[in-house]
């Protein structure tokens, strides 16, 4: 099949055909589940998955579809990468003191200033993706299970307008309505 050297009709973003060892650490890729007879299709990001050991895993790290999480994938699977320049950006208004869950901006003055949370990596352990190096990393929490985390979403870096992807903040509980209690005194 004859492809001209320049597409004649252009596309944001370009989509390129390329197995895994071709595509960029951190460059967005467009992801379908080959079991999934419906047809969803998420986006993710080619990482590498660095173990306590050192063994290092090639992969994705799968954003949509559920909690974040990486997937192991050979050097020659193929897969549809995203010509795109994008930016993470932080939520500074959902910032909260809780236990990470999976997809979490974790924000600490020591390790990487800011790490993507992915839960479930090595035997039930958790990692921290590394955004500068797009590698993700065992996760050793100190002793404080509570960390700083933020919300995030992906957006396109010449129009911030456009969102990629959105990690939002978990739903918090509703408050309830407790009785009141009266202190001091009674009023007439």
């Amino acid at each position: 099949m004859y492809e001209p050297p320049v597409a004649l009709i252009p596309t944001s973003p370009l989509f390129r055909t390329q197995r895994l060892g071709e595509i960029e650490l951190g460059r967005l890729v467009l992801l379908r589940d080959p079991a999934d007879i419906s047809g969803d299709a998420g986006i993710g990001v080619r990482v590498e998955a660095l173990s306590t050991r050192g063994d290092l895993s090639e992969g994705v790290l799968r954003l949509s579809g559920g909690s974040p999480r990486f997937e192991r994938r050979a050097l020659n699977d193929t897969l549809i990468a995203l010509d795109i320049d994008y930016v993470l950006e932080a939520d500074l208004g959902s910032a909260a003191v809780r236990a990470p869950s999976s997809g979490d901006l974790l924000v600490a003055p020591s390790r990487p200033a800011a790490a993507v949370y992915v839960a479930s990596l090595w035997q039930g352990a958790g990692g921290l993706l590394d955004i500068a190096s797009a590698i993700i990393r065992p996760f050793t929490a100190p002793s404080s299970p509570a960390h700083v985390v933020l919300a995030w979403k992906l957006v396109e870096r010449d129009h911030r307008a456009r969102t990629l992807f959105e990690h939002a903040a978990p739903a918090l509980p509703l408050a309830r309505n407790l009785p009141r209690r009266v202190s001091g005194e009674d009023c007439d």
